[in-house]
């Protein structure tokens, strides 16, 4: 391979990588910041509200609300319809997943913020803990089955030109 057609053959592999791969890393990213949400988890069970917690759950959160929204976004609105013209319903599932992951993740950061404003109620500790581990249970759960299934699926089902148009759209969704 000369030069030339080996730095365009690079520049094309880095600029739209495989889609599973991408969503699939940041899955694996997401497993990192679940696990930061877990140690925030069992400190404040073992410990009550402390400061390191605290940074370990507000990273978490921080990594959910902007990098893991613009996953799920990825997944909404541009794996899914692909997904869906072969299989109608096939997203359904993942769709309610979704939708109930961030019902919790809202309850999470509203009990966030009553710690943060010191509205705390004799349950507050109570409930931001349950919810984190409610939101670590299903996520869990959630990505290890998209991994395994959904995933696999996708590449079974779509054509080379249809998996080239999901990289590319993928692609964009990151920009």
């Amino acid at each position: 391979m000369t030069p030339m057609v080996e730095r365009v053959s690079n520049y094309q592999a880095e600029s739209v990588r495989d889609p599973i791969s991408v969503l699939m890393e940041e899955h694996r990213q997401a497993f990192e910041h679940l696990m930061k949400l877990e140690q925030a988890v069992s400190s404040m069970d073992e410990q009550g509200f402390n400061r390191a917690a605290f940074e370990n759950l507000a990273e978490a959160i921080r990594f959910f609300d902007s990098d893991f929204r613009l996953h799920d976004r990825k997944e909404e609105q541009i794996l899914f319809p692909f997904l869906e013209r072969y299989k109608p319903g096939i997203t359904g599932e993942y769709r309610n997943e979704h939708r109930e992951l961030w019902s919790a993740f809202n309850t999470l950061l509203s009990c966030v913020h009553d710690v943060e404003d010191g509205r705390l109620r004799g349950t507050s500790r109570h409930e931001l803990t349950e919810t984190a581990k409610k939101i670590i249970r299903l996520l869990r759960g959630h990505m290890m089955n998209e991994n395994t299934y959904l995933f696999v699926q996708t590449k079974n089902m779509l054509s080379d030109a249809e998996y080239t148009d999901l990289s590319e759209k993928i692609a964009a969704a990151a920009k």
